[in-house]
């Protein structure tokens, strides 16, 4: 029997992007100028993207992940996107939230980010088949289905998944404000850990903190680093309390 098939969809870039789109600048002259968005027109277009991505990708059904307001890696690591807190947000954003919520199957969990509630669901064993659609990189760390051109399904395995998450915890990101190694970027990254992209992540986890250790790190930077970078899975939260397992090994 063929399984249903259910879109977990990347709600913060999804709204970001229609948001920012659809802002128009107006010089009035004599220096005064204003910025404008039409909420309407932006709705139009999330319907529109929505129903594209259905048709492309052959669904029944979708959901609309979204950012919550709390985020635990905050208590992981205080200065978590520090980095974003005074960067101005497209004028319907928050419109454009409350729209997909009211209308489109939005999902907020408590003090998760819209990745981890894409993570969780993926892996979640369910009679249906989930893919996830996002362009973030950071979704290559969960093993599941995944469409970053809203065309073509890749399978990630579990293996591959942990590889990259531990690529992840040696790069860092500093677009989301945690820095892993410094001078380790994802080239050389994938040179440290070329041979091991399909070990468990037992050993991986061992040989990535070696290197932050040889590279003057403690073993607790590493762990804090991977537990910023880690994308929640099934298992790794609790729905009814909102609380977090925090990743160990």
């Amino acid at each position: 029997m063929k399984l249903k098939r259910v879109l977990l969809i990347d709600g913060d870039i999804l709204l970001y992007k229609i948001a920012l789109n659809n802002e128009v600048e107006t010089d009035w002259g004599d220096g005064l100028w204003t910025l404008h968005c039409d909420e309407t027109l932006c709705k139009a277009d999330v319907d529109a993207v929505i129903d594209d991505l259905g048709a492309s990708l052959q669904a029944d059904d979708y959901v609309i992940a979204l950012t919550d307001s709390s985020n635990f890696r905050k208590d992981v690591l205080p200065s978590y996107k520090n980095n974003r807190k005074d960067k101005r947000k497209p004028i319907t954003l928050k419109a454009l939230r409350e729209y997909v919520l009211e209308k489109h199957n939005g999902v907020i969990w408590k003090n998760l980010e819209a990745d981890d509630v894409m993570g969780i669901m993926a892996t979640e064993p369910v009679d249906e088949e989930r893919i996830v659609v996002s362009i973030d990189k950071d979704l290559r760390t969960v093993p599941c289905k995944l469409s970053q051109d809203a065309v073509t399904v890749e399978h990630i395995p579990e293996r591959m998944a942990d590889y990259w998450f531990m690529i992840q915890t040696l790069t860092g990101d500093k677009v989301d404000g945690y820095d892993g190694i410094e001078g380790v970027g994802i080239k050389t990254a994938e040179k440290l850990l070329k041979k091991y992209t399909n070990v468990p992540l037992l050993d991986l986890w061992k040989i990535v903190k070696k290197i932050y250790v040889d590279k003057g790190y403690t073993e607790a930077e590493a762990l804090q680093q991977a537990r910023v970078a880690r994308i929640l899975r099934h298992g790794d939260y609790n729905k009814k309390t909102g609380e977090v397992k925090l990743w160990t090994i």
